[in-house]
């Protein structure tokens, strides 16, 4: 039997549309039950426990650093979120999409003294794909405060027209041969920027735009900073492959134009 997303504990407000439109990212409190929160956290123990040949090149830059990418293909409680928590529901909402199909899944997770900021980087030139319905929703397990590396964004930068080469914790060499300019150094600047940031609880989410400027400091706490992030697409979104642009799994079998779709990209309403 098909198993359908639930409703999140309440719905967006007009307003907070509006708000992710104008700002590019929103900070929702308290739409996830807590069994979503619990499901993820022991998700993610299992990820840190046995990460992915990708995740153990992309978890290399400190001790204490995972990050890990398309989880829900091989574990069955992420790929139960996929499809069954409310988060498909409030990325059709936000996106004011028809159908939403899931782009993929990652796991972040800074342990207490892990020193290793996240620069400040957009997401949208990380992937091959074109479109403007898209959308990142992004979860803590745990409290996030800024000493436990809350994520910090630059409001408003979505609309900017510059676009800026893939950069990451790990510096990918392939994803950074790119003839687009390096991202500005928001940190030295900081009163010329309009920086807008959050603590959260689990049960909280922020939902961005992928040309939202973000990114964190290191964890200085005494507390560890796991988070779950889903991605996803609406209507307009098709492949675009392109130079320095993160690879996706072998056997998709998609080419220029198509919509993503297939076992990889699966369409979880619509």
């Amino acid at each position: 039997m098909q198993r359908f997303p639930e409703q999140p504990l309440r719905g967006l407000t007009n307003d907070e549309v509006e708000a992710f439109r104008r700002d590019g990212v929103i900070c929702l409190r308290q739409v996830l039950p807590a069994r979503w929160i619990e499901a993820a956290a022991a998700a993610i123990e299992r990820t840190k426990q046995t990460p992915s040949e990708t995740g153990k090149v992309l978890s290399k830059p400190a001790p204490g650093y995972l990050n890990d990418i398309f989880m829900w293909l091989v574990d069955d409680g992420y790929r139960r979120f996929v499809f069954e928590s409310p988060a498909a529901r409030l990325a059709q909402q936000i996106m004011g999409s028809r159908t939403v199909t899931f782009f993929y899944d990652q796991v972040f997770v800074k342990e207490p003294g892990t020193d290793l900021p996240t620069p400040w980087h957009h997401d949208l030139t990380f992937w091959p794909i074109e479109g403007t319905q898209i959308c990142s929703i992004w979860m803590p397990v745990d409290p996030v405060t800024r000493e436990s590396s809350r994520l910090e964004y630059v409001r408003g930068s979505h609309h900017w027209k510059r676009r800026f080469k893939a950069v990451s914790p790990d510096y990918h060499p392939a994803l950074l041969a790119s003839h687009l300019e390096d991202p500005p150094d928001i940190d030295a600047h900081r009163a010329d920027y309009d920086l807008v940031n959050w603590d959260m609880e689990p049960g909280d989410v922020l939902i961005f735009h992928p040309l939202t400027l973000h990114g964190s400091c290191g964890n200085s706490s005494e507390r560890r900073r796991r988070a779950f992030a889903t991605r996803w697409l609406g209507d307009d979104v098709i492949y675009a492959p392109a130079k320095a642009r993160m690879p996706l799994p072998k056997g998709h079998g998609l080419v220029r134009g198509d919509k993503l779709s297939g076992r990889f990209f699966p369409q979880v309403l619509g």
